[in-house]
């Protein structure tokens, strides 16, 4: 998980708190943002000071030494030999006093000769002092601070490290890591005053922006600095940059990256006077366009990058990088600052295809604030005029054609507390989403209605809500008493318990269950009907949607024959997407299907000395079906057989109906698919539509005892037409057999001598049986002549004596 670094001066600079950094990281990670650790510099740097060199000269016995006096703010100045070739009189410096250990040097500063010259202390680095990675000379503090101050005042802070999650794309900065101080506090962020003092000359007049992609980048605001004096940024500016990490450039490109860290939203400063014709336009790139970055490489883009070009050329890549032929130089003295919101997933899509991850992409992909966009701008300018000179520009070039509209949610009270398993009361409930930035829009004493902050992509349900409203109250306080949840308790969908009861069945019964990617092949969806194809595919292979269950479970077996392991029991189940009408829930022609597919691959039983090998066929998988169907609460499944190939499944098969409807198929694997993996023997396949099934089922099955009462059975024997099929006969024997018939099972089927070629002989063994009674003869009698006779009337079938 990536991680971000924040400063307690910074996250201060926002809101005001009162917490030790232990009690902080406790109550951030209740909170949910997962502090990886925090380094106290300060303690780091205790012992050190703030001194002066009020003299230097060259050391008698060495060339690259010299020999200084420090003034260290109380007492004569100390002799202090030095090999920095920057050190000079008038400087003020870190100085380590005798007796001050070095941070991560393992060793105390002690009074020593040094080529015959006592050296009382050391004049410090960064390096040295552990809070840079400079060590090519001293390191030079500003002139206003006074011999002896502690270090830790000037450079004293702690630096937190937190792990952000992708939904929490806002915690990237020190304002997001603020809010939720304040909502633990209690206490209002207040963000650092940006209205810049500007000058009479527009900056409407200056630039015109243009935006052709608004899909891609709904707005864009611009702001002019002119006359900035381009140099190193100030030690203050430097160094909030070097304890969250970031390398200092210049004082422009230093206060750019300070308001992305400070505020969470990438902005970019270009050289204006590198942009023609004083225009920005927002284009898509072409296929195959050239461009070179601010790292000198040539990047060809992709269909669909977005570019931010003026009016000749590009200039940069939006939200990834910028380029080199408008960057800040030391030369550069007007600056034009980008400060827009570009598409995350268009952003994504661009970073990963150049391979370029930056810190503005990263927050781009995951999604900035909109509304910070203006914001953003003018600290930033204000900053710049203020650090490096120079004038801003009147106004704000801010184009944003189609205002961001909230995410408005209603919170049902008693839902919280249902959910939660406690009682907390409305006004604590809109208290804690108020402390977070939501906006209530009304209330009574059962809901209240509230729009979700702009910088909240995530929040965008009422159970999102709801789970703000846990981490900030604590999950600490919910209660662990599962009496507690009594009220909470929701009824399981019935497709979510016939998901559960397949799973167990199967698993069980020795198959193995199986994870099909959901993406899949044009060849592979598109042979099943209508598919959904993929915009940001990672590759062909993954560019559509599945349609069908069974290919992806023919790659699994013909990767695990490949594996010498040909005897195969395994189920899948997940979503296909295919098409299918408005009232099948339908959106766009497509709708989601929860399916199950299973496969009998290879031999049917274990080869062993008292029985032979056989390859698996669809009846061993019927009997599995069968015995599935009554463990799911199905009470009479009907097959009946189908010769057109169907999703993946050959001929011949068999369709299965449940009170009338189709719900599945079983059969060989068709052709095509055994062709395409290279699968060889026998694959017995099922697919099954649950959704079907689950509105077909009567819950688990009950037991019922058996009836005290004797049960009668009777045998007939019919001869039909052969074209007949038994399901047909099964269904008009039960349709006609009344309460009394308990089951009707084929036990014998004959074609041959004795019998017309065009018939055939069918043997049924007829259950009856009461609950209430012992049956006579003369009533079972008269059933079974009910049921000849409506055999007769349907199919023309005689009884056979």
């Amino acid at each position: 998980m990536p991680t971000s670094a924040v400063t307690e001066s910074g996250l201060k600079g926002l809101v005001e708190y009162d917490l030790s950094p232990e009690y902080l990281v406790e109550r951030l990670i209740q909170l949910g943002l997962e502090v990886d650790s925090f380094d106290d510099r300060g303690a780091k740097l205790k012992g050190f000071i703030v001194a002066e060199v009020v003299e230097k000269s060259a050391h008698e016995n060495a060339d690259k030494l010299s020999v200084c006096k420090v003034n260290t703010g109380e007492g004569d100045p100390v002799t202090v030999v030095c090999g920095a070739p920057n050190v000079a009189a008038g400087q003020k410096i870190a100085f380590a006093p005798v007796g001050t250990e070095i941070p991560d040097a393992g060793f105390t500063i002690e009074k020593r000769k040094i080529r015959g010259v006592v050296s009382e202390g050391m004049i410090c680095s960064e390096r040295e002092l552990g809070i840079g990675e400079s060590h090519e000379g001293i390191l030079v503090l500003e002139d206003n601070l006074q011999p002896g101050t502690p270090l830790p005042e000037v450079f004293g802070d702690v630096i937190y490290h937190v792990e952000v999650t992708p939904n929490r794309g806002d915690c990237l900065s020190h304002l997001g890591v603020a809010r939720e101080i304040s909502a633990i506090t209690g206490n209002p962020v207040m963000l650092p005053d940006a209205i810049p003092q500007e000058v009479d000359e527009k900056a409407s007049d200056a630039i015109v922006v243009e935006i052709e992609a608004p899909d891609l980048c709904p707005r864009y605001a611009a702001r002019v600095v002119k006359g900035v004096n381009v140099a190193p940024s100030p030690l203050w500016l430097q160094d909030a940059l070097k304890k969250i990490g970031v390398r200092p450039i210049n004082n422009v490109v230093d206060v750019a990256s300070y308001v992305m860290f400070e505020t969470g939203h990438p902005l970019h400063a270009f050289d204006y006077d590198q942009v023609g014709g004083k225009k920005i336009i927002v284009r898509p790139a072409g296929e195959g366009e050239k461009f070179t970055t601010l790292d000198s490489k040539e990047r060809t883009l992709s269909d669909g990058a977005l570019l931010i070009c003026d009016a000749d050329r590009a200039v940069a890549i939006a939200g990834v990088m910028g380029g080199e032929n408008s960057e800040i130089t030391d030369t550069s003295v007007n600056v034009l600052i980008e400060s827009a919101w570009f598409n995350p997933s268009s952003i994504r899509k661009t970073a990963r295809s150049l391979g370029l991850a930056t810190d503005a992409s990263y927050r781009f992909e995951r999604g900035a604030d909109i509304n910070v966009v203006e914001y953003a701008a003018n600290r930033a300018a204000s900053l710049i005029a203020e650090i490096a000179g120079g004038e801003v520009l009147s106004g704000i070039v801010d184009e944003y054609p189609g205002m961001h509209t909230p995410t408005r949610i209603d919170l049902r009270f008693k839902r919280t507390n249902d959910i939660l398993g406690m009682e907390l009361t409305p006004e604590r409930q809109t208290e804690i989403l108020s402390s977070l930035g939501c906006r209530v829009i009304e209330s009574d004493n059962v809901l209240v209605r509230l729009d979700v902050p702009s910088w909240r992509t995530d929040i965008t349900l009422e159970i999102d809500l709801i789970e703000e409203i846990a981490r900030v109250h604590g999950y600490s306080e919910l209660p662990t008493d599962p009496r507690a949840l009594i009220g909470a308790f929701v009824e399981v969908e019935p497709l979510q318990d016939l998901i559960r009861r397949t799973r167990q069945f199967f698993v069980a019964n020795g198959f193995a269950e199986v994870v099909a990617p959901y993406q899949t092949d044009p060849d592979s969806a598109q042979r099943y009907g209508k598919a959904i194809e993929l915009r940001n595919a990672l590759g062909l292979d993954t560019s559509y949607m599945r349609t069908n269950l069974l290919p992806g479970l023919g790659r699994i077996v013909g990767l695990n024959q490949r594996h010498s392991r040909p005897d195969l029991r395994l189920f899948e189940i997940g979503k296909a997407f295919r098409e299918g009408r408005e009232e099948e829930g339908a959106v766009s022609g497509i709708v989601e299907v929860e399916e199950l597919a299973l496969v009998l691959s290879g031999s049917g039983e274990p080869v062993a000395w008292d029985r032979k090998d056989y390859q698996t066929d669809i009846y061993d998988l019927r009997g599995i079906i069968d015995r599935y169907m009554a463990h799911v609460g199905v009470r009479h499944t009907e097959y009946r057989p189908v010769e057109e190939e169907r999703w993946g499944i050959g001929s011949p098969a068999l369709a299965l109906f449940v009170h009338g409807e189709e719900i599945g198929r079983l059969g060989p694997l068709d052709t095509w698919i055994k062709e395409r993996h290279d699968l060889s023997g026998n694959q017995a396949i099922l697919l099954l539509d649950l959704e079907k099934l689950s509105k077909l089922t009567q819950g688990i099955s009950q037991y019922v005892p058996p009836s005290k009462y004797p049960s009668v059975e009777r045998d007939i024997s019919v001869l039909l037409d052969a074209g007949i099929l038994n399901a047909e006969v099964e269904r008009a024997i039960s349709a006609v057999g009344g309460e009394l018939l308990q089951s009707v099972r084929l036990f014998d089927l004959y074609q041959g001598k004795g019998i017309p070629e065009s018939k055939k002989s069918m043997s049924y063994s007829l259950t009856f049986g009461s609950e209430e009674k012992t049956l006579e003869d003369e009533e079972v009698d008269q059933q079974v002549m009910t049921i000849v006779k409506e055999l007769s009337k349907q199919f023309g079938a005689e009884l056979r004596s």
